[in-house]
């Protein structure tokens, strides 16, 4: 099974800048200018894992050498994944800033061109909860590997059709279609904190659990959870993560070649179980689109000559934001994250595809799926997908498009359509019918998307 790239790459990261971690209070746990990433020592495990017979339920004293050679590296491959994942989530972090930073910049200037005074992006709740989660990670482990959980598949086989009857059985199934023993991982993430309102002081308990399941060998699973965390999240209120991981051996294979599946399924496992990172936001989609709150907020206040203002509001903000990302991180950026949102993932789905794992009686998780054949609709009259024949005029013309925007918008002396005003700034720059225009825009964007979905 393929490993993630991201936790392929060396420990040797060039950073932009760095966090300094070493003895850092809570309230200190912030970005500075450091050249080098400070990391505290950290344990993985307290004493000794256990290794459990999932036939027996009891201790396994057995020679094979597939449990043994497994044994041997199961620590450490934790204990380098853990200090991959925090490398890499301060390097992530560090890029994300260095973007915002850069896209604020450029949002600021192209603002004050269209006589939009002081936009400043709300700094003040930038990557807190992911400050506290990096603290916490570097300081003490989220997870605590209870057992390892050896089954014998030769055993198993010879039982069926009845199944084992230990405490551990619930965490693999015989699968009849397949007609293959399958097997999972269940985590349940606890955080408790007071939450305390900023406006009158007043606090009271919070408590957020979000629970992740993963086939181990499909690498599909899932992702469940009420709320999100708030920016007040402290680094202690994340509570340690308790599992047990199941492997299965058999005699019909060589060893070496049942060692090498079980580490890299392994790896490839602790990517998508071990991800104290994510809650609502997902892996590929933190960090990212800009500024669009901020930035709409600050277009509403403005008092601009035009009718149909939630349409122009919308998509007005939107190219603002979509031309600052462009200047930062190239157009890829909109587009990556569009088509991540829309094909590669759901708000239920964990790792490569949603598996709800309901295994056995009692258990009716529900969830929904991502839609790989979603359709793309573009329709102008509509600010989400007016967005994407503006972003296409913007592609083909660059500033001579923002003039022809600029000035109707601040020329005016009358009040005018949102919709009105952007087709005659592309009829403008382009020398064609809006409605031809349209057509071929929207075949350009369609495939810009479609580019982007694999």
């Amino acid at each position: 099974m393929a490993i993630p790239t991201e936790i392929k790459k060396t420990l040797n990261f060039a950073l932009f800048a760095g966090f300094a971690l070493s003895g850092l209070a809570q309230e200190d746990a912030e970005l500075v200018e450091e050249d080098i990433i400070n990391l505290e020592p950290f344990v993985i495990f307290a004493g000794e894992m256990d290794v459990i017979d999932g036939i027996t339920g009891k201790e396994y004293n057995g020679t094979n050498a597939v449990v043994w050679g497994f044994v041997d590296t199961f620590k450490r491959y934790l204990i380098a994944y853990h200090e991959k994942l925090l490398r890499f989530e301060i390097q992530h972090m560090n890029l994300r800033t260095q973007a915002g930073l850069g896209i604020e910049k450029h949002l600021q200037e192209l603002t004050e061109s269209f006589d939009i005074r002081n936009f400043k992006a709300d700094r003040s709740q930038w990557l807190t909860r992911e400050r506290s989660i990096l603290y916490r990670l570097n300081t003490k482990p989220f997870f605590r590997i209870e057992a390892l959980i050896v089954w014998d598949l030769d055993r198993l086989n010879k039982m069926l059709p009845n199944r084992p009857q230990s405490k551990y059985a619930k965490d693999i199934r015989y699968n009849e279609e397949t007609k293959t023993w399958e097997r999972r991982v269940l985590t349940r993430w606890e955080v408790f904190y007071m939450f305390r309102n900023e406006e009158n002081g007043n606090q009271w308990p919070r408590w957020v659990i979000k629970e992740d399941g993963l086939n181990l060998d499909t690498n599909k699973g899932f992702h469940l959870m009420q709320s999100g965390l708030s920016h007040q999240v402290p680094p202690g209120a994340f509570k340690e993560v308790e599992i047990t991981y199941p492997i299965f051996y058999n005699s019909k294979e060589p060893a070496l070649e049942q060692i090498e599946r079980l580490r890299d399924t392994y790896v490839a496992n602790l990517y998508h179980i071990y991800d104290p990172f994510t809650w609502v936001a997902r892996r590929n989609s933190r960090f990212r689109g800009g500024f669009v709150n901020e930035l709409k907020e600050k277009v509403s206040r403005k008092r601009f000559r035009v009718n149909d203002r939630d349409w122009f509001n919308t998509v007005f903000t939107h190219l603002l934001n979509d031309v600052a990302q462009i200047k930062v991180l190239g157009v890829g950026e909109i587009y990556d994250l569009q088509a991540y949102n829309r094909w590669k993932t759901s708000e239920n789905s964990l790792g490569e595809g949603l598996d709800l794992l309901n295994w056995h009686e009692g258990e009716k998780r529900q969830g929904k799926d991502i839609s790989p054949n979603a359709k793309i609709w573009i329709n102008y009259e509509n600010p989400g997908g007016a967005r994407f024949i503006v972003l296409d005029a913007y592609m083909r013309y660059a500033d001579r498009f923002l003039d022809a925007v600029r000035t109707r918008l601040l020329d005016s002396q009358k009040r005018l359509s949102g919709q009105d005003l952007f087709k005659e700034a592309i009829e403008e720059v382009s020398g064609i019918p809006f409605d031809k225009y349209v057509k071929a825009a929207k075949a350009a964007q369609i495939r810009m998307m479609e580019k982007y979905r694999d």
